[in-house]
């Protein structure tokens, strides 16, 4: 989002942020005008999955020339000359155009790749489709949006709408999704003309009708602290540590705006929620009550809850010579299908006395000998001690071993039985 002589100029990823976030496209729309900075801060989180994401690009465009396919690269030209360029390739009937241009009076967009179809267009008897390089498995909303304005745009330069759009994903038993660029298209103009719309408004005004609620937005946001430090301000809702976007709904329908407000609801509570039990919204209101106390103090706050008969750590069975505590440390960008880089775990010996042990892992080799070496060790203390549990938080643990299981083709047997033994215990 820039301004272009007079006219706001918008992007791709300025329509997917407007469907995520309302307050971003006010805040971005401020920086566009001059009234304030943009963040200076980035998450180190970002750049590795902007890295991975880049990668992931470049290794679909090393695959691509192997088919014998005509391939113009032009990530190093931008603006009008990149536009330009495009247009020539397609012109020429390019087989594949890697982060092609496209403009149309205030919108510009960059697929990753044009790929050229035998459909009839301005062009001749061909045509070009828009593909575009995704980290994600699973195709988003503004994933969709992004791509549909592409293929808007491309039908303009061509004079052809494009039938399909393309996702390129990891996924390596369907790398590619298709889409039909018609059955979004209605969407899509919802969507471009209410941002169009709201972009001809004062950012503040924008701002003020759009609160900065939390959303799965804020997890990729640049405005994250900016919009955080307000909530915390206003002492928002979302300052309460059991927050959910759809009881603050309910709260805020009775007149219940702020953390403070939430603790000193007297109890009963004297109105009924929209949606959940109203026992959901006592232990709410006590839990906003143990934080305020913690605020007057200045320290944290706890009150033991009552012991209830097979509830809490109440379903955890009597302790055992031979339990085992267990935890994984994973990272879910060292590679694809993430890494589980540290495995932790306690023993506990007939005398009482226990044994920790970790297992590092930095890369394949190591991780599948500590997955190796841990399923062994739980395995010899259980041979060792039959009335044994395996205790882990979570259900993470389980799945981790699955995973490592059928990535490694190693211990099935040994994972089958564990799993049909049911002798881990997750504290809830």
């Amino acid at each position: 989002m820039r301004f272009s002589g007079t006219t706001i100029e918008l992007s791709a990823s300025d329509l997917s942020q407007f469907l995520g976030c309302r307050h971003r496209t006010a805040l971005d729309l401020a920086v566009a005008h001059g009234q304030r900075d943009a963040p200076t801060w980035i998450d180190p989180v970002m750049l590795v999955l902007q890295q991975r994401g880049l990668d992931h690009e470049r290794n679909y465009a090393d695959s691509l020339p192997s088919d014998g396919l005509t391939v113009v690269d032009l990530t190093d030209h931008g603006g009008d000359d990149a536009v330009d360029r495009s247009l020539d390739a397609m012109r020429a009937g390019t087989n594949v155009i890697l982060q092609s241009a496209l403009r149309n009076g205030r919108w510009f967009g960059r697929p990753d790749v044009l790929r050229r179809v035998e459909t009839p267009s301005a062009f001749g008897a061909w045509s070009y489709q828009i593909l575009d390089t995704k980290l994600a498995k699973e195709t988003r909303g503004g994933t969709v949006l992004q791509l549909a304005l592409y293929s808007e745009l491309l039908s303009v330069v061509q004079d052809a709408i494009p039938e399909m759009f393309h996702v390129v994903t990891p996924d390596s038993n369907a790398p590619v999704q298709t889409f039909r660029v018609q059955d979004f298209s209605a969407y899509f103009r919802f969507i471009r003309t209410r941002l169009e719309v709201t972009a001809q408004r004062e950012p503040d005004a924008i701002a003020a009708a759009n609160y900065p609620e939390p959303v799965e937005h804020c997890d990729v946001c640049r405005w994250w602290s900016v919009c955080d430090k307000r909530r915390r301000a206003d002492d928002h809702l979302s300052s309460s540590q059991v927050y959910r976007g759809s009881r603050a709904t309910s709260l805020q329908a009775a007149g219940v705006a702020t953390l403070a407000q939430l603790g000193a609801l007297p109890l009963p509570l004297s109105f009924t929620p929209r949606r959940g039990a109203i026992e959901t919204y006592v232990r709410v209101r006590e839990q906003a009550r143990l934080q305020l106390a913690g605020r007057t103090q200045g320290a944290p706050v706890h009150e033991l809850l009552p012991v209830t008969p097979d509830q809490g750590f109440a379903r955890l069975p009597a302790p055992s010579p031979g339990d085992v505590f267990l935890d994984l440390e994973g990272d879910s960008f060292a590679r694809d299908g993430g890494r589980e880089y540290l495995f932790g775990f306690v023993t506990v010996a007939p005398d009482g006395t226990t044994s920790a042990r970790a297992f590092w892992a930095c890369s394949d080799s190591e991780e599948r000998a500590a997955f190796e070496a841990v399923v062994d060790d739980v395995l010899q203390s259980w041979a060792a001690n039959s009335g044994m549990h395996v205790y882990h938080y979570a259900p993470y643990e389980p799945a981790a071993f699955k995973r490592l299981m059928g990535r490694y083709a190693t211990r099935e047997a040994q994972i089958d039985r564990m799993l049909r033994a049911s002798w881990t215990c997750m504290p809830s």
